[in-house]
């Protein structure tokens, strides 16, 4: 089973690295017991997560440049079908993990999330908008509240701008991008002026900062609407632009951050300065932008190797979501009956096998079939237009 749509290598290929950089962020522990390794889940889990923001941003940006390019006005009914087209995407597998792990919270903890404001603001994606997320209740869920709210928010701005500005045309689409990247990075800056927060958990993960990260993602979107014959002339220019920015940026993290990283506590609460926490991330947004179009266009013959590229990025949402149950639930079963320290490793691949099927379960039966009904809910807000 499929969504239907025309798969890009290239682009499962960036899918795919970023949830097995994930994976292996939340997993290298068992293999590595000892932290020999610690410095390395700390950058993955960046890179993993940072990858995905630009990717939703780039595939959102040519969904949405291809509903504001129609003949006709972009209105609120335009709007309200981008949205039901995401969150149809989105929205079921997220609320059935909610659900599971409510039960589970439950049942281990005897604490209702109904009944607690901070575990209520998970439905509605604020758990990181005010304060920082809770860290024991669906740890992954940061991420997701950037990328709703950005769905929420990128259509009702343009839709505003584009009211203001009727005869801009395509430009009110990059003005809209623009406001987003150049407001994120000014309330950054104004923020670590500020306030004095963590890194980690005051600006990497926290929602009303990091919006600006799948803008750029939605600017490589507009740079191959608008410039298609740069986009496909220049991309290996900007794909090597883009790696040696990466690769500076990384220097810097790993100097001004990870170097200070406590592999014993696994503390996060260390200030990482002013860089680290305003151009840092624009930076590592842009240059993962500048290696789309090279990603975009790379084609590999059909192998076993593809193929598994494709079967990992189909399934990567549902592996984003489930994961972290998998590792829990296994490594507390196993490491019951496995005590021995070169035991590890077996652990390490049964949660990547667990987690892989079921995930592979999930995606076929609860997540095709219901994000296939965002074609006939569209249509019905498409025919009250036109009536």
């Amino acid at each position: 089973m499929s969504l239907g749509f025309k798969r890009i290598f290239g682009l499962d290929l960036v899918r795919c690295v970023a949830i097995l950089l994930v994976l292996v962020t939340h997993t290298v522990s068992f293999v590595d017991p000892a932290n020999h390794y610690y410095q390395l889940p700390v950058f993955t889990g960046f890179a993993g997560v940072e990858l995905f923001f630009v990717l939703s941003g780039f595939l959102i940006g040519t969904l949405l440049l291809k509903i504001y390019s129609q003949p006709d006005p972009f209105d609120m009914q335009k709007v309200r079908t981008f949205w039901i087209r995401r969150w149809f995407r989105t929205l079921p597998n997220y609320y059935l993990m909610i659900f599971i792990y409510a039960v589970l919270f439950f049942g281990a903890h005897h604490v209702n999330i109904l009944a607690h404001l901070k575990y209520l603001a998970y439905l509605v994606f604020l758990q990181n908008a005010v304060t920082y997320q809770p860290n024991d209740f669906f740890q992954i869920a940061w991420s997701l509240s950037i990328e709703e709210w950005f769905y929420l928010l990128f259509p009702l701005i343009l839709l505003v701008i584009a009211r203001l500005w009727p005869k801009a045309g395509i430009s009110a689409f990059f003005s809209t991008i623009l406001v987003f990247i150049i407001a994120e990075l000014l309330i950054r800056v104004a923020a670590s002026a500020m306030l004095h927060r963590p890194w980690d958990e005051g600006f990497r993960k926290f929602m009303p900062f990091r919006l600006d990260s799948i803008s750029i993602g939605v600017l490589a979107a507009y740079f191959k609407q608008l410039k298609p014959a740069y986009f496909t002339r220049y991309a290996k220019q900007l794909a090597c632009f883009g790696l040696l920015v990466f690769a500076i940026c990384c220097t810097f993290f790993y100097l001004l951050y990870i170097q200070h990283f406590d592999p014993i506590t696994w503390d996060h609460s260390f200030d990482a300065g002013f860089f680290l926490k305003t151009l840092f991330f624009t930076l590592v947004s842009l240059s993962i932008a500048s290696v789309i179009p090279w990603l975009y266009h790379l084609q590999l013959k059909r192998s076993l190797f593809t193929r598994a590229v494709t079967f990992i990025s189909e399934i990567s949402y549902s592996i984003y979501l489930n994961h972290l149950l998998v590792i829990l639930t296994l490594s507390h079963v196993l490491k019951r009956y496995l005590q021995l320290p070169h035991f590890g490793v077996v652990i390490f691949v049964c949660i990547w096998v667990t987690t892989i099927a079921v995930s592979a379960i999930q995606y076929n039966y609860f997540e095709v079939p219901v994000t296939n009904l965002r074609a006939r809910f569209s249509k019905k807000q498409e025919n009250i237009k036109v009536a």
